[in-house]
C-alpha cells in the first residue's frame, strides 16, 4: 500500500508544485513585489497550500483563531510550514544559503520569506528590524524558537532573541503547539531530524497514507511589561501545556 500511494501521489505532487513556481512568477510580475501582503495574495497561498497538504496526505486539524502579530510554534519537520500556511499564509524566516539556490531561491524571496545570515550578530540585528517593520504593517510571521527540528514527543525550551520582535513591534503574540498523529498515535514518520535525506523523507510522508496535523493556537497577547526572557517562557509553557494533554478530534 505504502508504494501504491507513492505512485500515486509523486507525479501530481511534482506536477502541483511547479505550478506554485509558476504561480509565485506570475504574481510577482502582475500583481507587484509585495504581492503577499495583499489580501488577495494571502488569500492565494491559503488555497495552494491546502491543495498541496491534502495531495500529500495531511489533515489540518486546526483549534483556536489564529491572530495577525507573530506566531511562535515548536518545530517538528518543513511540513510545518505547509501547514501553518495553509492556515494562516504566514512568512517565515529561512537560511540565506537557499537565496544561492538556481531558480528556486527567487522563489521563497520573492514570496516574502526573511532570510537569516548565521553568524553575524548584525544580520540578526537586520533581520529582527526587517521583521518589526513587516508585523507593524500587519503581517503574520511565524518563527519557531526552539531552532532546530525535534522528534514532537516533547517541547524544547524557547530562544528568547528573535521573540523581541513582537515587543518591539507591538502587536498580539501567539504560541502555537503542532503535532502529528496517524492512525490515532503520535506519528514518527512527520518528525525530520537525525540528518534525515530530504527526498527520502518526502517519500516516506507520501507513503504514509494519511498524517493529521494538529494546531493549537493559544490565547494571543499583546506582551506589555514583558521583556523577551519572560515572554520566551511564556509562550514555552503554553505549548508545553498543550502537550501535556491528550489529543481529541477536532477541526477546522
Amino acid at each position: 500500500m505504502k508504494w501504491l500511494w507513492i505512485l500515486l501521489r509523486l507525479p501530481v505532487v511534482l506536477v502541483y508544485t511547479l505550478t506554485g513556481f509558476t504561480l509565485i512568477i506570475l504574481m510577482h510580475v502582475f500583481a507587484g513585489k509585495y504581492w503577499y501582503q495583499r489580501r488577495s495574495g494571502k488569500h492565494v497561498i491559503r488555497l495552494w497550500m491546502k491543495v498541496l497538504a491534502w495531495l500529500m496526505g495531511l489533515r489540518i486539524n486546526v483549534r483556536g483563531q489564529p491572530c495577525q502579530g507573530l506566531l511562535a510554534a515548536n518545530h517538528i519537520s518543513w511540513l510545518d510550514i505547509i501547514a501553518l500556511d495553509a492556515v494562516t499564509a504566514a512568512r517565515f524566516v529561512s537560511k540565506d544559503e537557499i537565496m544561492s539556490w538556481p531558480l528556486i531561491g527567487l522563489l521563497p524571496k520573492w514570496s516574502g520569506t526573511f532570510f537569516l545570515q548565521r553568524g553575524s550578530a548584525a544580520a540578526v540585528g537586520r533581520l529582527n528590524a526587517e521583521i518589526v517593520t513587516a508585523l507593524q504593517q500587519q503581517a503574520t510571521v511565524a518563527v519557531f524558537p526552539e531552532g532546530t527540528t525535534h522528534n514532537g514527543e516533547q517541547v524544547h525550551r524557547f530562544f528568547s532573541a528573535i521573540l523581541q520582535t513582537g515587543i518591539d513591534a507591538g502587536v498580539p503574540v501567539q504560541a502555537v503547539a503542532i503535532r502529528y498523529f496517524r492512525k490515532g498515535k503520535r506519528d514518527t514518520l512527520a518528525p525530520f531530524i537525525d540528518n534525515a535525506g530530504f527526498g527520502g523523507h518526502v517519500m516516506r510522508v507520501l507513503g504514509a497514507g494519511h498524517i493529521d496535523v494538529y494546531l493549537d493556537f493559544c490565547d494571543a497577547f499583546v506582551p506589555h511589561d514583558m521583556n523577551r526572557r519572560q515572554l520566551s517562557e511564556h509562550l514555552y509553557h503554553q505549548v508545553k501545556d498543550v502537550f501535556s494533554r491528550p489529543v481529541e478530534p477536532f477541526g477546522q
